[in-house]
């Protein structure tokens, strides 16, 4: 099964699936401030500012 490789994250050559930015934002590869677009998207948004958000590392201590 192929997958698809939709996201391009500025300053990064290629593209990347699903599976692929979660791992490299939840590994602290793509930080809150990088930018993400596909070819459906009319601009590039932060990570911070996308759904990706939740997979970001806090910074500090997190109260469970």
């Amino acid at each position: 099964m192929k997958k698809n490789k939709i996201w391009k994250i500025k300053g990064y050559e290629g593209s990347f699936t699903d599976e692929e930015l979660i791992g490299m934002i939840s590994s602290g590869q793509v930080k809150k401030d990088f930018a993400i677009t596909t070819k459906e998207m009319k601009k590039w948004v932060k990570v911070s500012d996308s759904i990706y958000q939740f997979y970001l590392k806090e910074d500090g201590h997190e109260n469970l």
